[in-house]
């Protein structure tokens, strides 16, 4: 190969190796920890009341069902600890688990109970699995396998004097997988829906607030068919924004604006609330140390006029 050639490689393996694997500030990690834990736990909370029904030997899934469904191997506590003592045991030791996440201790250890969990009762609870516990338990692969942000410890040692300071960055792969995982959602979705006839009509949002899916069922949505048709465009055309956005450092605000405000929408009118706080976990993955220095500044000032 000429030399050109061998320098031209060379110069995409280090944009490659700068996109994947340069330093991220490692403030994104923690607020992405955080962002998972939370909206994890919540899911643990929202599955609490009926563990016994779907998870114990006492419940309406039998092992021979799940073994079916699931095929032979497949990774599951449950397997050996189905009575309803030991379901129980297990939610409140990942409920801890996921507490301890939140606040950086030992997390790496955490995170992996935790997917241990994620791949359990997806397994277990097949008929009753969602799309949001499989985003959970994609989250979860995500972060047991990049840096976690700061633990804990650090900031103890820190403040004993037993280190000097803080990391600063770590490598980025772990925020970019994210991203790339939220932008498959978005792209695939809009793919899957093209075809549709309530989404190519403009129809959809009017029979989506007369479904069951409503918290506000009114048959007045069958009179406003202009207001579904631009809620309907308008969300196609969202889906396929937001990722662009993210990306673009100049129009990253726009896409948080437009991406939560869809999706808080979708939480304020409809009881899947679970699919709404999923979805915005992997938005903080975008974030950069800028944007988070920007955040803290905006609520100090805020906080400074409030006490004035």
């Amino acid at each position: 190969m000429k030399k050109g050639a061998w320098q031209k490689l060379g110069a995409a393996w280090r944009r490659f190796e700068q996109g994947w694997f340069g330093p991220a500030d490692i403030r994104v990690y923690d607020w992405l920890r955080v962002a998972f834990a939370v909206v994890a736990l919540a899911n643990l909370i929202d599955l609490w009341p009926h563990r016994a029904a779907f998870f114990s030997s006492e419940g309406l899934i039998d092992h021979a069902a799940v073994a079916e469904a699931a095929g032979p191997w497949r990774l599951s506590v449950f397997q050996g600890a189905d009575s309803p003592v030991m379901v129980t045991a297990i939610f409140i030791v990942v409920a801890i688990a996921l507490v301890c996440l939140a606040l950086g201790f030992w997390p790496r250890v955490m995170i992996a109970i935790v997917f241990v969990w994620q791949l359990s009762y997806t397994y277990r609870a097949f008929p009753i699995i969602h799309g949001w516990d499989i985003l959970l338990r994609v989250e979860a692969f995500i972060l047991l396998i990049s840096p976690l942000g700061r633990t804990l410890g650090e900031f103890v040692m820190r403040k004993t004097g037993e280190i000097e300071r803080l990391r600063d960055t770590v490598p980025r792969y772990g925020l970019v997988l994210t991203q790339i995982v939220l932008a498959v959602i978005y792209w695939q979705t809009v793919w899957l829906k093209a075809p549709d006839p309530a989404w190519r009509s403009g129809e959809f949002i009017s029979q989506f607030m007369l479904s069951i899916y409503s918290r506000f069922q009114t048959p007045a949505w069958a009179d406003w068919q202009v207001a579904s048709a631009l809620l309907t465009y308008a969300t196609l055309a969202i889906e396929t924004a937001v990722p662009l956005l993210l990306w673009n450092r100049r129009f990253r605000w726009l896409g948080f604006v437009l991406g939560f405000g869809l999706h808080l929408g979708i939480l304020a009118v409809s009881p899947i609330w679970l699919f709404s706080l999923t979805i915005l976990v992997p938005y903080f993955a975008f974030l950069s140390g800028e944007d988070i220095d920007a955040i803290g500044t905006f609520f100090r000032n805020r906080l400074r006029r409030v006490r004035a």
